[in-house]
């Protein structure tokens, strides 16, 4: 059967998984701005051109969705961002073309708010995939189990090959340093725990630490910093695009937010075969398994977290054994192969079930 999908606002990943479901014999649509900002792997999809989607009501995209339901007669469309699913719904408004959705936030819903019943919380919604059991839980609170399914996002860990060929490493930190860093784009965004984590940091009276900060951040972290002792030991190095060169050689990766969804660099880090101390909190601890790949600490407590980098520091067989566990557990339960198969069944599913036009 001959399954046609109409997908944008997707990730790299996400395009990851739409080409190789082309490659299993689905018509695969994604909607883009500009066909330029397709990956180049992607070569069995079809580009469609869509006006761009910057609000849950834009009647250009939805008449522009519409026609091209019409024309390549789409049986379902997922929507990788809640506007893009709002305008989704609007266009097959008299169609039986298929809604699918994505939640990767532990953003709060509240019934009085008429904009979560224009997406996520639409009856027409046929299916939302959820990036984290927490988010899978939370909203079943609202929508009916059997429309909510768990697919945490996948990492191959060949995607670190290069930066595991090429490391890189910060030129004032000695060789013999103990050695910690931290990627992300803190700038505005104090949930990401920058300051929680030059806290913990500033409670180690201890020389040999050298912590590395790759990302945007504010003037007013930085300024702390360099009134301290740590000014020559804490390296602040910006928003850099070979960012995940510099994890190999790290002895500890720290994330420690007070809210994320399924980070990235998380991912990259523990593919790159570096233990990680990260936060207790949803999405993250999908991801860390306390003390066998990392370790766990309370969110927003810079004292358990400095505690946490002690222990590390003094347990030198422990960081190779949690960094060998992480890469074992990067290739073994977060293949893209799986995540594939789970959209493959799930759109295979979705196109069989009654009302469906083809």
């Amino acid at each position: 059967m001959d399954i046609r999908i109409l997908c944008f606002s997707a990730d790299t990943i996400e395009y990851g998984m739409l080409e190789e479901l082309a490659k299993r014999g689905f018509t695969i649509y994604i909607g883009l701005q500009e066909k330029s900002s397709l990956p180049s792997f992607v070569r069995h999809c079809q580009v469609v051109e869509l006006p761009p989607c910057r609000s849950k009501l834009s009647w250009k995209l939805i008449h522009t969705l519409r026609r091209i339901i019409r024309e390549k007669h789409i049986d379902i469309i997922y929507s990788g961002a809640s506007a893009a699913l709002s305008n989704a719904l609007f266009a097959t408004l008299g169609t039986r073309v298929k809604n699918v959705g994505y939640r990767g936030t532990q953003a709060r819903i509240r019934r009085t708010d008429p904009t979560y019943y224009l997406a996520v919380l639409n009856p027409r919604v046929k299916h939302i995939v959820c990036e984290t059991g927490d988010i899978r839980q939370y909203l079943a609170r609202f929508i009916p189990a059997r429309k909510l399914s768990l697919n945490t996002k996948p990492f191959d860990i060949a995607w670190v090959e290069d930066a595991l060929r090429n490391p890189l490493r910060v030129e004032e930190v000695p060789e013999k340093a103990f050695k910690l860093i931290y990627i992300a784009n803190t700038q505005g965004r104090p949930y990401k725990g920058l300051d929680i984590l030059v806290e913990a940091l500033f409670l180690l009276e201890d020389e040999t630490i050298h912590f590395t900060f790759i990302g945007t951040y504010d003037p007013e972290i930085y300024q702390k910093v360099q009134r301290s002792s740590w000014r020559n030991r804490i390296h602040f190095l910006g928003a850099r695009p070979d960012a995940v060169h510099f994890l190999p050689g790290q002895d500890v990766f720290i994330l420690p937010s007070t809210r994320d969804a399924s980070p990235r660099t998380v991912r990259e880090a523990m593919a790159c075969g570096v233990p990680c101390i990260v936060s207790d909190i949803p999405g993250t601890r999908d991801l860390i398994v306390d003390r066998e790949t990392g370790l766990l600490v309370e969110p927003d407590n810079p004292a358990a977290l400095a505690q946490a980098i002690r222990y590390l520091q003094k347990e030198e067989e422990k960081r190779k054994a949690f960094g060998a566990a992480s890469q074992k557990r990067i290739v073994k339960s977060f293949s893209p192969e799986s995540y594939t198969a789970s959209f493959e069944d799930l759109f295979a599913a979705l196109a069989q079930s009654p009302k469906n036009r083809r």
